[in-house]
Formats: C-alpha cells, sequence, structure tokens
C-alpha cells in the first residue's frame, strides 16, 4: 500500500510541476505588441503602453520607409526601429513618434536611443500626451516600466 500512495504523492507532484510551467509559459506568452492600434485614445489596449506617429492619438500612414503609423506594447521596448510584423522591410516606430498614452499603473520612462539611453521622458500611471515637447517629439527610440 505504501508504494501506491508514494507513486500517488509522486503524480500528484509532477502534475503541481507540470501546472507550474504551463502557467509559466502562458504569462510570458502574454507579453505582446500591437501594430496599428488606429486613432484616439480609446483604442490603446487596457495595461499597454501605446504610441502615435501624430500628435492627438492620430495613427499616422505605414510610410514608404517602412515605418509604423502606431504601435502598443505590453513589455520593455529596447530598440523601436527592430520591431518587426510579417515583413523583414518594416523598421518599426524609431524616431517617429509625436504622442503617447500610458495606460498602466506603472511609470513609463521613453528614451531617445537605442536600449533606454540618451534624454529620458517619463510619464506617470495612466497618463496622456497628446503633443509630446520638441525636446523628444519624433526622437523616441525606446521606452521601459521605471
Amino acid at each position: 500500500m505504501k508504494r501506491s500512495t508514494s507513486k500517488t504523492v509522486r503524480l500528484g507532484l509532477t502534475a503541481a510541476a507540470a501546472t507550474g510551467l504551463i502557467l509559466s509559459a502562458a504569462t510570458s506568452a502574454s507579453a505582446a505588441g500591437v501594430f496599428s492600434i488606429g486613432h484616439g485614445a480609446g483604442s490603446c489596449p487596457n495595461n499597454f503602453v501605446c504610441l502615435w506617429s501624430e500628435g492627438n492619438f492620430i495613427e499616422g500612414k505605414f510610410a514608404n520607409n517602412a515605418k509604423f503609423g502606431s504601435y502598443g506594447s505590453n513589455q520593455n521596448v529596447s530598440d523601436m526601429g527592430k520591431l518587426k510584423r510579417e515583413s523583414s522591410v518594416d523598421k518599426g516606430m524609431q524616431d517617429v513618434t509625436s504622442s503617447v498614452l500610458n495606460n498602466t499603473g506603472s511609470s513609463i520612462c521613453f528614451y531617445e536611443h537605442n536600449g533606454y539611453g540618451g534624454l529620458e521622458f517619463r510619464i506617470g500611471p495612466w497618463e496622456q500626451w497628446p503633443a509630446l515637447p520638441s525636446w523628444i517629439n519624433d526622437k523616441i527610440s525606446s521606452f521601459k516600466y521605471c
């Protein structure tokens, strides 16, 4: 009888460990980037940071140089120029952002250079900027929770 009890305990522990792995994979898989979120502050998903290439949360056109008109993410982005969809022509949102919205409960820091370097522009939880200050407008290259 002891043997079957220990098998049951081992099976229970294995099942618990497998469940933990599945939950951890699901959590890491939930990190996402959303391209072309549309116009208006209301188009930014809950718990995302959203950026638009035009002021007043207006999505610019997908330009000839393959830069996006809007983008949202629920994770840090160290290089806005390397954001890709399916096309290898994409050039992300490097140096085109004119309005931002923080739809999270954390502060967000936007940076002039890739890798979170250069000038820093910080906004608080749930804060929105329909027009960025001229010193950072069209210069954001990375952002992270801070």
